[in-house]
C-alpha cells in the first residue's frame, strides 16, 4: 500500500508500506525499479518501508491510518 507524506520540495511524496511473502527477498531499489514498468515516474514511491505484516481494518480494507503512522515513525527515526 502507499501513503503520502509531507515533502519539503514537492509538498507530498509517495511512500510504500510493504510486507513480503515468506522466503521472498527484494530490496528497496529493486522494488521501485520493477514498479517503474507499470507506473509513471512521478507516481513511483520515493521510499519503501518493509513491515512484517500490512495491517487491515476490521472490514478487511487497507488500514491507511496505520500505514501512514508506520511510515512517519520509520522515516523520522
Amino acid at each position: 500500500m502507499v501513503v503520502g507524506l509531507p515533502d519539503e520540495r514537492f509538498g507530498n511524496k509517495v511512500v510504500g508500506v510493504v510486507s513480503l511473502v515468506e522466503n521472498c527477498e527484494i530490496d528497496e531499489a529493486e522494488l521501485i525499479s520493477s514498479t517503474r514498468e507499470h507506473l509513471s515516474g512521478y507516481k513511483l514511491p520515493k521510499s519503501i518501508i518493509f513491515v512484517p505484516e500490512v495491517m487491515r481494518a476490521p472490514n478487511g480494507k487497507a488500514d491507511y491510518k496505520w500505514a501512514k503512522k508506520t511510515a512517519e515513525d520509520e522515516l523520522v527515526s
